[in-house]
């Protein structure tokens, strides 16, 4: 197979992200506009990140009155997931010239990451996860400059609704995680308990980030591999 066919057949299986990546991408894009982004700073933080659970929870968490220090620790307290992911990914790729392996590095989301873990081995190649991520990046740049164009000619109680695609977004990542492992479930709860009473006594962007790092030490004692069998890559 030639590396165009690999390019574009990675394209092809991320059409179905990039039909679900425009409109998040939008709704990021007027939730930024609403904490007080610019049109360019809106449309660079896309550009330059590609996280869209944590530009989403980084903008809420400004608009809650959070410090720099804070959202930042949070957001990279909500990426750790990504040290696995990229551990996956680059394994497949470890045959590929270390310049190439940092560019495509970048292109690594939850997204991109279930369609390439869930593909042949046939397909763990550098092309077609460059087909997939160059889709998921035009996709959500896409949105995002679209949504921080179309903010200015819509009225403002459409974009105070949209701010619900945020809890969209974590329910939507969280829902396949639970049915596979019901105890996933247990932890976000006790994420939520924890947030609530942390709340009570300190500002709630630190709740959040406390609430999440205490969580999820708990979640190592309580949450165990059910479908070890199935999603072990490494064999």
């Amino acid at each position: 197979m030639n590396r165009r066919r690999q390019f574009f057949e990675g394209i092809e299986a991320g059409i179905p992200v990039m039909i679900g990546f425009i409109p998040i991408a939008m709704t990021f894009a007027m939730l930024a506009s609403k904490a007080g982004f610019s049109f360019t700073q809106t449309n660079a933080m896309s550009i330059l990140v590609l996280a869209g659970a944590s530009q989403m929870m980084a903008v809420n968490m400004l608009t809650m009155g959070a410090g720099i220090f804070e959202i930042v620790f949070a957001t990279f307290i909500l990426n750790l997931r990504h040290f696995i992911m990229s551990t996956y990914v680059m394994n497949r790729l470890k045959k590929v010239p270390i310049a190439l392996r940092l560019i495509l590095a970048f292109g690594v989301t939850d997204e991109t990451f279930a369609i390439f873990a869930t593909k042949s081995k046939e397909d763990h190649n550098p092309y077609f996860f460059a087909g997939i991520a160059s889709m998921t990046y035009f996709s959500w740049v896409t949105g995002t400059v679209f949504g921080a164009v179309v903010i200015q000619y819509i009225p403002s109680s459409i974009c105070n609704s949209m701010s619900i695609a945020l809890y969209a977004m974590f329910i939507a990542l969280l829902v396949p995680a639970i049915k596979i492992n019901k105890k996933i479930g247990a932890v976000v709860l006790i994420a939520i308990i924890l947030n609530l009473l942390f709340s009570i006594f300190i500002p709630s962007s630190w709740s959040i980030i406390l609430a999440t790092i205490m969580s999820a030490y708990i979640g190592t004692f309580i949450v165990d591999d059910e479908k070890e069998e199935e999603v072990n890559y490494a064999d």
